[in-house]
């Protein structure tokens, strides 16, 4: 499970170009909001899942992820990753 979130945090990370418009987020940058994913994901990849929650309000309807992905115009597919996500964080809790 934790493969699969890292493959959704990838994607999204790929979808926060240098020039993105950020308006909408809480993050100075595109550069800060893709390490941040990126230290999310390095967490991950030790099997280290205490940023759970915190993703899961990344993913929250009208959040920092769905803002931009209204504002960079990649919002169907940004719902197609939160539902993935959504399922994922979902097994993940019950699991847990």
């Amino acid at each position: 499970m934790t493969k699969d979130l890292i493959g959704i945090l990838n994607k999204v990370k790929e979808k926060i170009s240098d020039n993105s418009d950020m308006v909408w987020t809480n993050y100075a940058s595109a550069k800060a909001f893709r390490e941040e994913l990126q230290g999310y994901i390095d967490e991950l990849e030790e099997n280290n899942i205490s940023s759970l929650e915190t993703l899961q309000h990344l993913f929250l309807p009208t959040a920092t992820l769905q803002e931009h992905s209204i504002s960079n115009g990649w919002s169907d597919e940004y719902m197609k990753l939160s539902d993935e996500f959504d399922q994922l964080y979902s097994a993940m809790k019950n699991h847990g």
